[in-house]
C-alpha cells in the first residue's frame, strides 16, 4: 500500500509498503547508505557472491551505492576492467581503481585513463604498500586528477604477522599476534605523505585508539584526510574472539582489537572523526570451514551494517551521518535514493546458507531494521 513516511530532517516521502499501522507510525526515511569499502565476490569469485546476491544484500541493508574495491578478478588496473557505473534496482555500483598495476605496489596505473573511464576513486585494494617512494609518487599523481585515494594503513612487514590482536587474549588462545603498531605506523606514514603531497586520502579499516587520535589531530590541522572503520568493529573486540571457541567468523584482517580500541572507535564516530563502512567481504562456506588460522579472513557486512552501527551508537542521526552523509562527502556523491528505517525493529544477521555468507555478527540481535530502498 502507498504510505507517507517522514524523511529525517525533511518532508515526507510516498513509499509502497506492506506493514501494519503500528510499524508505519515509527518509520523514517534517511539518505541511502554508501559503503566506502566493498570488497565483493563479484566479478571473479562466484562461490563467494554473484551480482544478484550483491545487489539484493545492498538493498536489504539500505545501501544505495557501493564503492567496489579493485581487488576482484580481473584486477581493476586498466580501463577495460572497469564495470559500468549503473544502478541495479536502487543500488549504484561504483569503482575504485587500483593505484598500482596488479596491486603490486611497484608500477603506477594510468590514473587519468581510469578516471576518464569512470573510476571515482583510487585504492590499494587493502594491500599495504611496502615501498614508501612508490606510494608518495602515487599520491602526487592522484592529486593531479582530484581523486580520493583509499589506503589501508599498515606496515607491510608487520601486517602479515599474526591472526589475532597481539595481546594476552592471543596468548591464552595460542594464536599468533598481530601488533597494533602496524596500523599506527601506517597511519603516521599516510599522514606524512598526505601533508607532503596535498593528495586527498581516505584511511580504511581503522581499528586502534591511536589511529583515531592521529586522524583527529590531522583533520584539525586541516589535512585533506578522512577515515572509516567497519560497522562490526563498533560492537566486536578481541574479547569476542576469546569467547568464540576459535569461531572462524571472527577471522578478520585487520584483526579485532581491544575493548579500549573499540570504545575509541565508537567515540570517534560519535564525534564525526570517523565514517562507517559495511566492509563487505563475503567468503564462501568452504573458505571459513577451517581451523582459525587457515580460515580466509573476511565477513559479509551489507545487511548488518546499519543495525550494528545503530546498536553501538544509540543515535539515529549519528548513524546516518557516519553511513550516508560522510561517505558521500568523501567521494562526492549526491543522494539519489532513500532507505526506509524502523528504529524500533530488530535485525538478526544471518549465518552462512543460501544467498548469505558468514557474518561475524550472526547470532546477535541488533537494534534497528531496514525495510528497503525508496526509489
Amino acid at each position: 500500500m502507498k504510505a507517507s513516511v517522514p524523511v529525517l530532517g525533511g518532508a515526507a516521502v510516498e513509499v509502497d509498503l506492506d506493514v501494519s499501522n503500528e510499524v508505519l507510525s515509527r518509520l523514517v526515511a534517511v539518505p541511502a547508505f554508501v559503503d566506502l569499502y566493498c570488497d565483493p565476490g563479484f566479478p571473479g569469485f562466484p562461490p563467494r557472491e554473484t551480482l544478484d546476491s550483491l545487489v539484493v544484500g545492498a538493498e536489504a541493508g539500505g545501501f544505495g551505492a557501493l564503492l567496489c574495491s579493485p581487488r576482484v578478478e580481473p584486477i581493476v588496473d586498466v580501463p577495460e576492467n572497469l564495470g559500468r557505473v549503473e544502478a541495479r534496482g536502487g543500488v549504484r555500483l561504483l569503482n575504485a581503481a587500483a593505484l598500482t598495476v596488479g596491486l603490486g605496489g611497484v608500477e603506477l596505473t594510468e590514473m587519468g585513463l581510469l578516471a576518464r573511464a569512470g573510476a571515482v576513486a583510487l585504492s590499494d585494494g587493502g594491500v599495504p604498500h611496502r615501498d614508501t617512494a612508490v606510494l608518495r609518487n602515487a599520491l602526487e599523481y592522484a592529486r593531479e586528477f582530484d581523486l580520493t585515494v583509499l589506503l589501508r594503513p599498515a606496515d607491510a612487514d608487520l601486517d602479515i604477522v599474526g591472526v589475532a590482536n597481539d595481546s594476552a587474549a592471543a596468548v591464552r588462545l595460542g594464536l599468533r599476534g598481530n601488533p597494533a603498531a602496524t596500523e599506527e605506523i601506517g597511519v603516521a606514514r599516510a599522514l606524512a605523505l598526505c601533508r607532503a603531497t596535498g593528495a586527498t586520502v581516505h584511511l580504511t579499516h581503522l581499528g586502534t585508539a591511536v589511529a583515531v587520535e592521529l586522524l583527529d589531530r590531522a583533520r584539525r590541522e586541516g589535512l585533506p584526510i578522512s577515515g572509516s572503520c567497519a560497522a562490526r568493529s563498533l560492537l566486536l573486540c578481541e574479547d569476542d574472539l576469546d569467547d568464540g571457541a576459535y569461531d572462524a567468523r571472527y577471522r578478520l584482517h585487520p584483526p579485532l582489537r581491544s575493548a579500549a580500541d573499540r570504545a575509541a572507535l565508537v567515540d570517534g564516530v560519535r564525534a564525526g572523526v570517523l565514517a562507517v563502512a559495511a566492509d563487505h567481504q563475503p567468503r564462501a562456506p568452504e573458505e571459513k570451514d577451517h581451523e582459525f588460522e587457515r580460515a580466509v579472513p573476511g565477513s559479509a557486512g551489507l545487511e548488518s551494517a546499519f543495525a550494528a552501527a545503530y546498536t553501538a551508537l544509540g543515535d539515529l542521526e549519528a548513524t546516518v551521518r557516519a553511513l550516508a552523509i560522510m561517505p558521500r562527502e568523501i567521494i562526492g556523491l549526491e543522494v539519489k535514493t532513500l532507505a526506509i528505517i524502523d528504529p524500533l525493529g530488530t535485525t538478526l544477521p544471518a549465518s552462512a546458507g543460501g544467498r548469505h555468507r558468514a557474518d561475524a555478527l550472526a547470532g546477535r540481535q541488533l537494534r534497528g531494521a531496514v525495510l528497503g530502498l525508496s526509489r
